[in-house]
């Protein structure tokens, strides 16, 4: 299951050459000197890594990695420019910072050539990774709503190609668009006329001696034998909660760093360090947010509401006012898109999240953290808590300021919302650790600059 990453591997390589020509291009275009033969070798070295760095933290963000998602050509150039923007944007305060012997006109030059270069590669990749990767065939065991859901994720998979489905109902032909290609006797059969990589269990067959003899046979012919729940975790990056039982909880590996006692004080040194410095850094904006606030509605500046965090302990979650001050009159209930409630400053605080900021305080003093499933409001926990399986789970850890649920979905307003966002944020807390905080933070200034937030 790990043989992608080193397509994602030789897309970086790629990357890197690219960058390093671009620059050494626009010093000889604008210098007409290459780089070395313009600075000392040590001054080449700090630029190339330094501008090295920055590009790749921006095709991260902007998802140039993302090889499972095909490189549609304008999708594709919007992330390419938002990369970009991003790169300008944190070139600007480096270079501010550590003022290097490099003038705008070149590096403008070289980000202009890394653009153009970066999404021809692109491209070219895309086709070439599609001929060269050969596709797994995959059998699916199963017709029920388990199948259905895998064949889904599967559909628009540039690794894996569906050859069927085994089932054991006669009176089933055909099955969402495919065939039923026989059932549990003749698996074996099957699986060499179709040559066969990937077997995915979407279905309870426990009790079925004839398919678990079957499937140890084709095991030991090579073949890879996947329950739904790891194989959907891979291919999805989220839990698929209605296909998992307590059991599958139990004996899969994952949710260590929960109660890992030295990834908890490096993430809380982590907390600290940066909400305190964000916390300096938004300071001025934060005052011109606070005048805007209160000339264009009446209320307080910040929004103070009782939320769950770890262990359902209850804290104040600060946030700036974005509704009306009778907003919350009555029954709470769930914002919605086109919101009467939200004010005008509030629409834009939302769209870039921006009314979240004041939560730095509540990271500061430890009651959330910097990555983590967002807190939510008691009303909501308890309801939630008796519909959705495993909801409970959530508040293992420290809520978050951002997390996975909200890089990967947009903002939920309803318990059908609340159950999808679960799936990501179990993802999260079975793996998490400081490398995928980094990348979910990555990730989160995408969502900041282009107003992806609700």
């Amino acid at each position: 299951m790990k043989r992608i990453s080193k397509w994602r591997l030789f897309l970086l390589i790629g990357d890197v050459f690219i960058i390093i020509f671009s620059i050494n291009l626009a010093f000889i275009i604008r210098l007409k000197k290459s780089i070395i033969n313009y600075l000392s070798l040590n001054e080449t070295v700090m630029i190339t890594l330094s501008i090295l760095a920055v590009c790749c933290i921006g095709f991260y963000s902007f998802d140039l990695y993302n090889i499972r998602k095909k490189f549609i050509r304008i999708r594709l150039l919007a992330n390419v420019i938002g990369a970009l923007i991003l790169i300008l944007l944190i070139s600007i305060a480096l270079f501010y910072v550590f003022p290097y012997l490099i003038g705008r006109g070149v590096f403008l030059i070289s980000l202009v050539l890394i653009g153009i270069f970066v999404y021809t590669w692109r491209l070219f990749y895309s086709f070439f990774f599609k001929l060269a990767v050969t596709e797994r065939n995959v059998l699916i065991i199963g017709t029920g709503r388990a199948a259905k859901a895998i064949y889904s994720a599967l559909k628009n998979s540039p690794e894996y190609q569906v050859v069927g489905f085994i089932g054991d109902n006669p009176k089933i032909k055909e099955f969402s668009d495919m065939k039923i290609l026989g059932n549990n006797l003749s698996l074996e059969k099957i699986t060499k006329d179709y040559k066969v990589n990937d077997i995915v269990m979407a279905g309870k067959f426990a009790g079925n001696k004839n398919l678990n003899r079957a499937l140890v046979n084709c095991k030991m012919q090579g073949l890879s034998i996947y329950d739904i729940a790891r194989f959907y975790e891979y291919l999805m990056q989220k839990l698929p909660i209605s296909h998992i039982e307590e059991r599958w909880l139990l004996y899969n590996k994952g949710f260590d760093n929960i109660s890992d006692k030295i990834n908890i004080r490096v993430k809380r040194i982590i907390d600290i360090l940066i909400s305190s410095i964000f916390l300096i850094v938004f300071f001025p904006c934060g005052l011109i947010i606070s005048v805007l606030i209160k000339l264009t509605s009446k209320g307080p500046i910040f929004l103070v509401q009782e939320r769950v965090g770890e262990n359902y302990s209850l804290f104040n979650l600060i946030k700036f006012r974005t509704m009306v001050v009778e907003a919350e009159k009555g029954e709470p209930k769930w914002a919605k898109d086109n919101d009467p409630r939200v004010t005008i400053v509030g629409k834009i605080l939302r769209k870039t999240r921006v009314d979240e900021w004041p939560q730095l305080i509540n990271v500061a003093k430890g009651e959330m953290s910097l990555v983590g499933p967002r807190p939510e409001r008691d009303f909501f926990v308890r309801r939630l808590i008796k519909k959705i399986p495993f909801y409970f789970l959530r508040f293992t850890v420290k809520p978050g300021l951002t997390g996975w649920a909200q890089i990967n979905y947009p903002y939920g307003s309803s318990e059908k919302d609340a159950l999808e966002k679960l799936q990501y944020e179990l993802y999260y807390i079975k793996n998490m650790s400081l490398i995928l905080d980094f990348k979910i933070l990555l990730k989160t200034i995408k969502t900041v600059l282009f107003g992806m937030g609700r």
